[in-house]
């Protein structure tokens, strides 16, 4: 009996301190966070988040080093800010897949949809600006 009350008061204890270190050392409600997107829904983020897509290339691909993002919001309310590339593979192994989070952020305050094209090559090419995805977007103040 002595034992229960012993591990319920040293959980209670250990879970106080993390929300307590965690608030303290930016961790908490006043950091920034990152949103990741959703194609089919509205999502809705403040000014002070980032917005993250995740997107991967082929390695290895003749197209892996050409690969380009581009992000259409004719409203202007939020930007794409830098990708973050990521090669989660062994350097001896063939093939395999590099992760590309693009981190957006916002702007302004308002409600947007944005296109994402993913470009394949240097140019341009009619065939991949007609592929793209759609996110809809409301950013809070």
């Amino acid at each position: 009996m002595m034992m229960k009350y012993f591990t319920i008061l040293l959980l209670s204890v250990l879970l106080f301190g993390c929300e307590h270190l965690k608030k303290h050392f930016g961790g908490g409600d006043n950091a920034d966070s990152k949103i990741m997107l959703k194609k089919d829904t509205l999502n809705v983020v403040t000014m002070n988040d980032s917005m993250v897509i995740y997107e991967g290339v082929c390695r290895g691909c003749a197209y892996e080093n050409s690969t380009r993002f581009i992000i259409e919001d004719t409203v202007g309310i939020v930007a794409l800010d830098h990708i973050n590339t990521k090669d989660n593979n062994p350097d001896n192994v063939d093939g395999g897949n590099i992760n590309k989070d693009l981190v957006i952020v916002p702007k302004k305050p308002g409600t947007t949809t944005i296109k994402l094209y993913k470009f394949w090559k240097e140019t341009n090419d009619a065939a991949d600006s007609a592929n793209f995805s759609q996110y809809k977007i409301e950013v809070r103040k």
